[in-house]
């Protein structure tokens, strides 16, 4: 059985036209999106926002059809659990493709959208900051609402040693908080190291 798809656009002519190139493309089309798989949502702020959080909140697939598709924009649409995302003026065969990767379980970006989201994250070749497994713990404790105090007593530091202890470690990992501490350790995938 065919993927049951909704187009939400208010330019009513858009909608039309990119609903007959989904049924040319073997898509089942629905005014109704409770009743689609999949909606292709034009993704304006604020109400393509909320309407995008409603749906995938319902379990369906959004493909967001981005009015400006920067890796902003892309972004802005993952944030909202899109499961893709294209520039809402790409050729309809496009926005089908996307459509079908996305159902698929895929996404199709931009070069400079992964490369923006390549530059936020440590690639392979990033070494292990000199951080020890039990400094790693530390994190993981603070990371899961562990008190510096507890961590203090269960290790056998005074608590001002551990806050120093602590601030060392921040130090190596290039930060100077504790969040953005557990944030570095999470990047750099210190958590998931046996």
């Amino acid at each position: 059985m065919a993927p049951v798809v909704a187009v939400i656009e208010s330019a009513a002519s858009y909608r039309r036209g990119l609903e007959a190139a989904l049924a040319d493309a073997g898509f089942t089309i629905t005014a109704e999106p409770g009743d689609a798989d999949a909606v292709l949502l034009a993704l304006r702020v604020p109400d393509g926002c909320e309407t995008a959080n409603a749906l995938v909140a319902a379990g369906k697939v959004v493909v967001a059809l981005l009015p400006d598709a920067n890796p902003a924009g892309h972004a802005h649409a993952f944030e909202h659990g899109a499961a893709s995302a294209t520039p809402w003026d790409a050729d309809p065969a496009e926005i089908v493709t996307a459509l079908t990767h996305a159902i698929a379980g895929w996404a199709r970006l931009p070069v400079a959208t992964v490369a923006a989201i390549a530059s936020e994250w440590p690639g392979a070749h990033t070494p292990r900051p000199d951080v020890t497994e039990e400094e790693v713990g530390w994190l993981a404790d603070l990371a899961a609402g562990e008190t510096v105090a507890r961590i203090a007593k269960e290790t056998g530091y005074s608590e001002r040693a551990m806050f120093r202890r602590l601030r060392e470690v921040y130090e190596r990992l290039g930060v100077t908080s504790r969040t953005e501490a557990i944030v570095a350790a999470e990047r750099l995938s210190l958590f998931d190291q046996d």
